[in-house]
């Protein structure tokens, strides 16, 4: 007696069975590949993050290794200041060689006023210096008067060039500059110990959510500056001395002797920096941050220790 014919295809079981373990396994592939994607896309924020970081902290010890090069600290005047979320760094550029101090030129007759310049209340005559002159407009520079030292931001330069050996600037009517004091208040120019040099300063400042790095002044005294980085939700600067005391500022009025400018041996920066978007898919849908501690100690504020 011939068999029964098997018949062709699949019982409704095995179908059943395939379509479930299918489902098991597209799902499993869609879970894995959501999961996949959102690590890439947190490695992503996260990274860019540690990027800007890594920069950020390249420039600072760039800029801050470079603190007092030509020019030492005093008790009230610091080639290194912070306060806030504002640091200031302070040297003497090469040009190329180190900037030349240029005498101020009184007039021979008789001393200008307190307060007064030589050639007019916001104006100084310069000797060249070798027949040469690199202040410009815009550039900050150290005024000595004697033992006493102020910044001016230059507005004006009149170099008749040829044989004069004088050029007269005009500088900005501020008494204080990033906290430092500015201009002739006060002091009378004597007939010797005076001078001007070029200064290249760098400052540090949190703005809108952005570090902020400027190199320049403008004529008011307010810092022409660039954008450093994006995402800052907090910048903090102190300052470390040589007794191990860590300050929001120095400070030689306060009758502590170790607090002073030239006692600053380290700053140290507290910064958070943030993604530049959220991701409902990264870090539960919250804007990513991470925090950073950075302390540098300036080569040259440790040779001036040496020094002394």
């Amino acid at each position: 007696m011939p068999s029964p014919r098997r018949s062709n295809g699949f019982t409704l079981i095995e179908l059943m069975l395939a379509l479930i373990v299918g489902l098991v396994v597209v799902s499993a592939a869609m879970s894995s590949a959501v999961t996949t994607f959102q690590t890439v896309r947190g490695t992503a924020l996260r990274e860019g993050v540690n990027r800007n970081a890594r920069f950020v902290a390249m420039s600072l010890e760039r800029d801050f290794m470079s603190t007092g090069v030509g020019i030492t600290s005093s008790t009230s005047f610091g080639a290194l200041a912070a306060w806030g979320d504002t640091t200031v760094v302070l040297r003497i550029p090469y040009t190329p060689t180190l900037a030349p101090p240029y005498d101020i030129v009184p007039d021979t007759l008789s001393l200008p006023a307190v307060g007064q310049g030589t050639c007019g209340t916001l104006c100084l005559d310069l000797a060249k210096a070798a027949g040469a002159f690199d202040l410009a407009v815009g550039d900050l520079a150290r005024l000595q008067i004697q033992s006493e030292r102020r910044l001016i931001v230059i507005t004006n330069v009149n170099d008749p060039g040829g044989p004069s050996d004088t050029v007269q600037v005009q500088f900005a009517n501020l008494d204080t500059l990033i906290r430092y004091p500015a201009g002739l208040s006060g002091l009378q120019i004597p007939a010797n110990g005076a001078f001007v040099q070029k200064l290249a300063p760098v400052i540090y400042w949190s703005e809108n959510g952005n570090l902020m790095r400027a190199e320049r002044f403008r004529a008011d005294g307010s810092l022409d500056g660039d954008v450093m980085a994006y995402g800052l939700l907090s910048w903090e600067a102190t300052l470390i001395f040589t007794d191990g005391d860590e300050l929001d500022l120095a400070d030689a009025t306060d009758g502590d002797a170790t607090n002073d400018f030239d006692d600053i041996l380290s700053i140290r920066i507290r910064a958070t920096l943030a993604a530049d978007r959220v991701d409902r898919r990264v870090n539960g849908g919250t804007l990513f941050t991470r925090d950073y501690t950075w302390r540098f100690s300036p080569r040259n504020l440790m040779y001036e220790r040496n020094r002394n």
